[in-house]
């Protein structure tokens, strides 16, 4: 391969990460939320889990993904464990 492209694909990946990096104050305060105000809502729940789960895979926020998970698993142990599995397959 080229040095050129390897050094420009990097770049592009590492400039997507930076942003990725730029939500997670405003995901953090979300979830701060969620759980302090003792949000049962499987739904909502799951849907940041979603949005965590694929910001995992790039390397972000996995710390903010297992503290909405750990939350969950009181609200819903089955569906936490669902979504335990789906972690690890990624890791």
């Amino acid at each position: 391969m080229d040095k050129k492209l390897i050094k420009d694909i990097s770049q592009i990946i590492q400039s997507f990460n930076d942003s990725l990096q730029a939500y997670l104050p405003a995901l953090e305060n979300e979830i701060s939320l969620l759980i302090e105000s003792k949000n049962r809502d499987c739904r909502v729940i799951e849907n940041y889990l979603d949005i965590l789960l694929s910001l995992t895979t790039h390397g972000v926020a996995d710390d903010l993904f297992i503290k909405l998970l750990e939350y969950y698993k009181t609200v819903d142990a089955e569906g936490a464990a669902f979504y335990w599995n789906e972690y690890d397959k990624e890791a």
